[in-house]
């Protein structure tokens, strides 16, 4: 923290040559960071934006507040030096220089995106990377061949033309792709009706176990009460003591 003396002593930081001045009339606070504050030390009086200041009593003063000593002088704020000057031009010249190399790298990645090859249509891309199969090639190239045969040994018909027509059709991957997708479609709802007819079976497994359960509670309810109704002869269990005879 850095004190800043103001009177008309010789030994004051900032000197006011006039009567009304003590001779430390009042001094500044300045810490590296946080708020100024002043202190009044004098018998004239100290006043900040026409507010006077107890003496001995810190208050909190900034730049901008008009300081008057005495009501004879008023504080030039040039004379106070500011710690937070250095830190302000520091900061000033890292977003320059942020600034800057943002600029270099945008100016360098319009350049390089200029040189760059237009990007080709979609539909070219997608016929260059679903070329004809090898099979289909080979039966372009055999059919001619086959073709020659069969005009020696019987005369077209329209039949034949037409099977012939059917077979030399080029490769379309838009059929092929509605293929594949309508095979997809099928096994799905192949997959689906195996799982419904399982569902079904387990019902019917399960059923059935119920059912047996059923009837072998109804088998030993019967049971029970069968046995319940068969008499019991009480009198066989028991015999009749007889004494013997000497």
């Amino acid at each position: 923290m850095k004190t800043i003396t103001i009177g008309r002593g010789d030994g004051c930081n900032i000197y006011i040559d006039d009567e009304s001045m003590s001779r430390r009339h009042a001094i500044i606070k300045i810490p590296t960071f946080g708020g100024m504050e002043i202190v009044d030390m004098s018998k004239n009086g100290t006043s900040v934006n026409g507010i006077r200041l107890r003496p001995n009593v810190p208050f909190p003063v900034s730049r901008k507040d008009v300081v008057t000593f005495a009501d004879v002088a008023q504080l030039d704020w040039a004379k106070v030096p500011d710690p937070l000057k250095y830190y302000k031009l520091g900061a000033l010249i890292v977003g320059g220089l942020i600034v800057l190399l943002l600029a270099i790298w945008l100016a360098k990645s319009l350049f390089s995106g200029s040189k760059e090859e237009p990007v080709k249509p979609a539909i070219e891309q997608v016929e260059k990377s679903v070329p004809p199969s090898e099979q289909q090639v080979e039966t372009t190239k055999e059919e001619p061949a086959e073709e020659a045969a069969d005009d020696k040994a019987e005369p077209q018909t329209p039949a034949a033309t037409e099977g012939k027509e059917t077979t030399s059709d080029t490769y379309d991957p838009v059929k092929e792709f509605n293929k594949a997708v309508q095979a997809g479609k099928e096994r799905r709802v192949a997959e689906e009706r195996a799982r419904q007819q399982k569902a079904k079976e387990q019902q019917k497994q399960k059923e059935q176990k119920q059912k047996e359960q059923k009837q072998k509670e109804q088998q030993k309810e019967q049971q029970k009460q069968e046995d319940s109704k068969q008499p019991s002869d009480g009198n066989s269990s028991k015999k009749e003591y007889k004494p013997e005879m000497i």
